[in-house]
């Protein structure tokens, strides 16, 4: 087993690990990839999610099991673009064998990628369902490479700094836990959740956290919801559960303007108080729909930026590691996010 704790001293060119590593908090973006080959449409989905305090975006592979743009070409799109933002490449243990899996940690490390994010993935979409290597077994080849391949290595290659998904509101939360603990096991270095929509669930889930993962810096996804049909329609997504009472909120909604005018401030209340009642390291933005729907898409992004720095300029760690006076917003534990 690989300890996760020794964030601080692996993961040399990421900068997402070494602000994990240093206390800092972060956010991080999910840039949802197409089936193309067009260069410039990546740098152009980019863009539009590039904020000053977003330091790496997710590089998603083969979201709800559809084919699209290999995620390593994507970030190699993105390294060679210097758009000032680290690339994190979802890769999939689910459709691989562990030859490929390897020839793809190769790859990336080939074209720059520093950061992983491991995850069982979605049945794939008319292919079969090859599962040769688990998501744990993923965790921890990442996290030994290059050492661990099994095979001479000609060249040099710096080490991954490794992610792992966790679903707080899946059907059975034991299960999940159990999952977590074997991710951190396996040698997990940070964790970014699907989103949340229920503060309180969210805590009470992070409650059941046993202490072994006390050292692992968790990343509270968030999404943004346009109206209640919206909101119902997100709960068809594995892992996604939208409270009785957000439902109640945007019921009351004239129409769809007002509904996400009810939704931010829902949002703004619902953030405030996790910051206060829940650990959490930062934030994982999911834009849905926002590479599709232009201008109000992005005043729609921008609104989540905004939610997200709100909370982490009051209650999480400054660039010199000054923490805040609030009890229980620092503490660190243990989609848009493909199957955990």
């Amino acid at each position: 087993m690989i300890e996760s704790s020794a964030i601080a001293e692996s993961g040399i060119g990421s900068r997402l690990c070494r602000d994990l590593g240093a206390g800092r908090s972060v956010i991080t973006a999910e840039l949802a990839v197409p089936a193309t080959v067009a260069h410039e449409l990546i740098i152009e989905r980019a863009r539009g999610l590039l904020r000053p305090q977003i330091v790496a975006m997710n590089i998603t592979d083969g979201l709800r099991g559809r084919p699209a743009l290999s995620p390593i070409a994507a970030a190699a799109i993105l390294t060679h673009a210097a758009l000032g933002v680290e690339p994190i490449v979802q890769v999939v243990a689910r459709s691989r064998a562990r030859n490929a899996l390897i020839a793809d940690l190769l790859g990336a490390s080939a074209l720059g990628v520093r950061n992983l994010l491991c995850m069982t993935g979605d049945v794939p979409e008319g292919s079969a369902d090859i599962q040769d290597v688990d998501v744990f077994a993923l965790i921890e080849l990442a996290r030994s490479f290059p050492a661990g391949l099994g095979a001479e290595l000609l060249g040099t290659a710096e080490p991954f700094c490794v992610g792992a998904a966790w679903s707080p509101f899946a059907p059975d939360p034991a299960y999940e836990v159990e999952r977590l603990v074997r991710k951190h096991g396996s040698g997990a270095q940070f964790v970014q959740t699907q989103p949340v929509f229920d503060a309180r669930e969210f805590a009470a889930a992070t409650g059941r956290l046993p202490g072994a993962l006390a050292d692992l810096p968790l990343i509270v996804g968030l999404a943004p919801v346009r109206s209640c049909d919206h909101a119902r329609r997100l709960t068809a997504i594995p892992g996604i559960v939208i409270p009785a009472r957000l439902l109640a909120v945007l019921e009351q909604a004239s129409d769809d303007a007002d509904a996400c005018e009810r939704y931010w401030a829902y949002l703004d209340e619902e953030l405030d108080w996790l910051a206060h009642n829940a650990p959490l390291r930062g934030f994982h933005l999911m834009p849905i729909g926002h590479s599709k729907r232009g201008i109000r898409q992005t005043s729609t992004f921008d609104r989540l930026y905004a939610a997200a720095t709100k909370v982490l300029g009051v209650s999480m760690p400054s660039a010199e590691g000054v923490t805040s006076t609030q009890p229980g917003a620092l503490q660190t534990a243990a989609a848009g996010i493909a199957s955990a």
